[in-house]
């Protein structure tokens, strides 16, 4: 492990220009605090997977300390860059992401402020007083992928609503869209899906017809300053947990929708059931069913394992 007390830090900021709160004003502001504390290089996106190809060259090069200013796709490909071919935390550069996106769900479960300056001002903190802190991620691997994830994955109807929500063209009211996008789902193929079996590490096993989240910290996501629970307990101290909802009917799957909004602790009963701290999880859909990344809808598959990888990434907040 490095010792950072030893020099300067040098830091790397990878910007994503078309993050849905962007601004050249803004993103000038962010580094110039930056700046203050750290010896800052600045690398811009020019598309898909860009960032993880940046990130990971920055880890080769040495970096203490690799920023993201984007979404929350942006920082699922900054980490994936970060700890490419099992790199271990602590040889890894430390990470930060500074919110820039319509939801910035990872950002926001690491307790930062949901606003980038305020963001980057607790992040510039952090960084000044070497407060760093280790967190788990995910896992998922099969059919033709393997990659990390920082706060969910999902198997199933959400995914199916995120590849509606990401085909609407307006990127802001996202409550609006996503409801849009449920409404759509629910018209178009109902609440009922093909079959999927969901194989547990504590020996249990399941079995869904609508769909399968996992989670790796709380909450879920956020419809603008709300918070939306799946599983409360889940954790970057602990394992995965995972909400199966089974076979529903449309007044059921209206109490689910409002026990997600209106409830602390998410649904858990006869249709949606959760489990806590798992260290792996396997689905088998009947039919190729539609799969998300932390929010990033990624095409279909019929065969996953979700994994839990505990201190895997170092971060400042």
């Amino acid at each position: 492990m490095r010792d950072l007390k030893a020099a300067p830090q040098r830091g790397l900021l990878i910007v994503n220009p078309k993050a849905s709160t962007g601004s050249r004003r803004r993103t000038r502001w962010v580094r110039k605090k930056l700046d203050e504390v750290l010896d800052l290089e600045v690398e811009v996106t020019r598309r898909r997977d860009h960032a993880e190809i940046l990130a990971k060259r920055g880890a080769d090069k040495g970096y203490d300390v690799v920023l993201s200013l984007g979404g929350d796709g942006t920082v699922n490909e900054v980490v994936n860059g970060l700890v490419a071919d099992g790199r271990p935390a602590d040889e890894a550069p430390i990470f930060a992401p500074i919110p820039a996106g319509s939801t910035n769900v990872f950002a926001r479960a690491l307790g930062l402020p949901w606003d980038r300056r305020r963001a980057s001002l607790a992040i510039v903190s952090a960084i000044e007083e070497r407060r760093v802190r280790t967190v788990s991620l995910g896992r998922a691997t099969g059919d033709d992928v393997d990659r990390l994830f920082t706060f969910c994955a999902g198997l199933g109807w959400d995914a199916s609503i995120i590849k509606k929500v990401e085909s609407y063209r307006k990127k802001r009211n996202l409550g609006a869209h996503y409801a849009r996008a449920v409404m759509a789902e629910l018209n178009e193929h109902g609440v009922e899906g093909d079959t999927i079996e969901v194989e547990l590490s504590s020996g249990e096993e399941d079995l869904s017809e609508g769909m399968v989240v996992v989670q790796n910290c709380a909450p879920w996501t956020y419809l603008g300053t709300l918070p939306v629970n799946l599983n409360a307990r889940a954790s970057f101290n602990a394992g995965l947990d995972v909400l199966v909802l089974r076979k529903l009917g449309l007044s059921d799957a209206a109490r689910t929708a409002a026990s997600l909004l209106v409830g602390r602790d998410g649904p858990d009963g006869k249709h949606a059931v959760t489990h806590h701290d798992l260290s792996r999880i396997r689905l088998r859909a009947s039919l190729p069913q539609a799969f998300q990344l932390d929010g990033d809808y990624l095409g279909e598959r019929t065969d996953l394992e979700l994994s839990s990888v505990p201190e895997a990434l170092r971060v400042a907040c």
